[in-house]
């Protein structure tokens, strides 16, 4: 009898521990990451995206290609007082587990990114802006 009151405990915490929740980002493969994401939405530091097939005509965004390409929909200049023109900006990116360094165009130079994703899956991608470095060429 013991030896089953024992068999059952060891059960039971190998199974309590199967399930702890883990406070390990959800990350998938890269794959995962391809694709356009659109309609940011910025939550205190963090910004979550809404999965699309295409960009939008007046709507932010940005695209995850294959070969570690990057496409950012934004500003087209330096003012953001409405009406605001969007033109598309194409850089690189690449990903080394939940950091994503991203290199991209904007109207007034180069921009290099530093993301950390929080989670991504088919419909939402939830990221936290690490830094952004502006770089200015005349």
């Amino acid at each position: 009898m013991k030896i089953l009151s024992r068999l059952v405990l060891l059960l039971t915490v190998t199974v309590l521990t199967a399930c702890e929740k883990s406070n390990i980002p959800v990350i998938n493969e890269s794959h995962d990451l391809l694709g356009f994401w659109i309609n940011p939405v910025i939550t205190d530091t963090i910004w979550q995206y809404e999965r699309s097939v295409s960009f939008k005509e007046d709507v932010p965004g940005i695209c995850f290609k294959s070969g570690n390409e990057f496409v950012e929909r934004k500003n087209a200049g330096w003012c953001g007082t409405p009406p605001v023109f969007y033109a598309n900006y194409d850089g690189n990116w690449n990903r080394n587990e939940a950091i994503l360094n991203i290199t991209v165009g904007y109207w007034g130079g180069t921009v290099d990114y530093e993301w950390k994703i929080i989670s991504v899956d088919n419909n939402k991608l939830m990221i936290y802006r690490v830094k952004d470095t502006y770089h200015y060429q005349e």
